[in-house]
C-alpha cells in the first residue's frame, strides 16, 4: 500500500488515510525446500496535482528478510543501502529539503513485522516503482 503521507503539524489527522493508486505489480517466486525467495514489483502512479511525500508499508513474516530495495521514479534507480538509523533519516530529511526525491526503508517501531519505505517526493503524474 502507497499512501500520501500527514503532517501532523500542518494537517488535521484522520483515520481515512489517502492512498496512492496501484497501476501493475509483479511477483515472482523460486521455492527450494523450505525457502522462498521472493520479488514483488509495484507500480504507483501520483494521479495529485502536486507533488505529495509518499509512504510505502508492507507486511513481512517474522522468520523472513528483506534483503533487497530498489526504487525508481523516470529514469533514476535508487538501490538501498544499509546505514545507522540516525544517519539514514537525517540524509532522507536534507534530501527533502532540497527539493530531492528520497527513499528511507524503516522497521515500523510498533510491529515488527511491518516495513515502511517513506518514498519522498513524487512529482505529479509520475511513476513510482517499488520492488523488494
Amino acid at each position: 500500500m502507497l499512501r500520501i503521507k500527514q503532517d501532523p503539524q500542518t494537517s488535521v489527522l484522520t483515520q481515512q488515510q489517502i492512498f496512492v493508486p496501484l497501476k501493475r505489480v509483479n511477483v515472482e517466486a523460486t521455492i527450494r525446500s523450505f525457502a522462498a525467495d521472493v520479488t514483488i514489483t509495484q507500480i504507483f502512479r501520483n494521479d495529485e496535482k502536486q507533488p505529495i511525500e509518499a509512504v510505502y508499508c508492507f507486511p513481512i513474516e517474522e522468520q523472513a528478510a528483506i534483503y533487497s530495495f530498489t526504487a525508481c521514479i523516470d529514469d533514476r534507480e535508487i538501490v538501498a543501502q544499509l546505514k545507522e538509523k540516525k544517519e539514514a533519516q537525517q540524509e532522507y530529511n536534507n534530501a527533502l529539503q532540497q527539493g530531492h526525491g528520497a527513499y528511507l526503508l524503516e522497521q515500523d517501531e510498533n510491529s515488527q513485522d511491518n516495513f515502511i519505505i517513506n518514498v519522498g517526493a513524487l512529482p505529479p503524474s509520475k511513476e513510482c516503482t517499488i520492488t523488494i
